[in-house]
């Protein structure tokens, strides 16, 4: 779904279309007067943020697209793409077209959820529905505007984890399958650096502090050297009580010199008393 550019090439050239005349005679035929209608077409609903969907088990989406403009005498094809922030779409069934038929202003777009048969943990799969042309049937009476053409929504197979501990340190254990260089770090929100991990044999070991205020922290790969196109890692996550929390994952086509800053989690810190509550998303 990122044919944005085809869309803008189809509006620029449709707005060079303003009027036409047929056949005119300015003795026997004063001719017709033909203008366009512009029709600002877009997602009219309100489904931006919504919560995260569970891959299986979930309810259809339905998002609405529609127009702003009376009902036309002429039914609307609206072709619809779809993509994904890890680059398939399984388990996601969106239609590739959808129909507001002559005498209606929206129709409905169903979007299905099921199980795409990997098993992904708490990691979290961003899907964009795209509006990337519609049709007239051959009318030139109309052409496009463009409105709000993208919805995104969030999909993981479970919801992020929830980890109730005491004060204090927390630890981070980064292994990897080969040889290659892999350093880490955790930074806070704003992107200033807590700990980094450097090291030439896989190993590197991070900590967030047990000072560090509550906020979101985020530990990510940053790739030195690399020796393999798939890179399979083990993040082990150890809390103050002693409990060791495992998430696993696999680098592809990562690329050397630090070029890359892969997020793997996010760390979110709430304390109440003694007692701290970290919410863990895997991406």
């Amino acid at each position: 779904m990122k044919n944005i550019k085809y869309l803008a090439l189809l509006f620029s050239l449709t707005l060079l279309i303003s009027c036409g005349q047929d056949e005119v005679d300015s003795v026997n035929n004063p001719g017709v007067l033909t203008p366009t209608s512009e029709i600002h077409l877009g997602f009219i609903d309100s489904n931006d943020d919504l919560p995260l969907i569970l891959e299986s088990g979930s309810d259809p989406i339905v998002f609405t697209i529609g127009t702003n403009v009376n009902p036309l005498n002429v039914p609307m094809t609206i072709s619809l793409g779809v993509s994904s922030s890890d680059g398939t779409v399984d388990g996601v069934s969106v239609p590739g077209s959808v129909v507001i038929p002559a005498g209606e202003t929206s129709v409905d777009v169903v979007v299905n959820i099921s199980d795409d048969g990997v098993a992904e943990g708490t990691a979290i799969e961003t899907f964009t529905i795209e509006i990337l042309d519609a049709d007239f049937g051959g009318s030139d009476v109309y052409y496009l505007s463009p409105g709000d053409i993208t919805r995104s929504f969030d999909v993981t197979d479970t919801l992020p984890l929830i980890v109730i501990t005491t004060v204090g340190a927390v630890d981070f254990n980064f292994t990897w399958s080969d040889t290659s260089d892999l350093d880490c770090r955790i930074r806070n929100a704003l992107g200033t650096t807590i700990d980094t991990g450097y090291s030439v044999t896989p190993g590197e070991n991070v900590t967030l502090p047990a000072g560090a205020p509550d906020g979101v922290y985020t530990f990510s790969i940053r790739p030195w050297f690399v020796n393999s196109s798939a890179i399979d890692y083990l993040i082990e996550m150890e809390v103050p009580s002693g409990e060791i929390y495992p998430f696993d994952g696999k680098l592809f086509n990562a690329t050397n010199f630090w070029s890359q800053e892969i997020t793997s989690l996010q760390i979110t810190k709430s304390t109440d008393g003694t007692e701290v509550t970290y919410t863990i998303v895997q991406f």
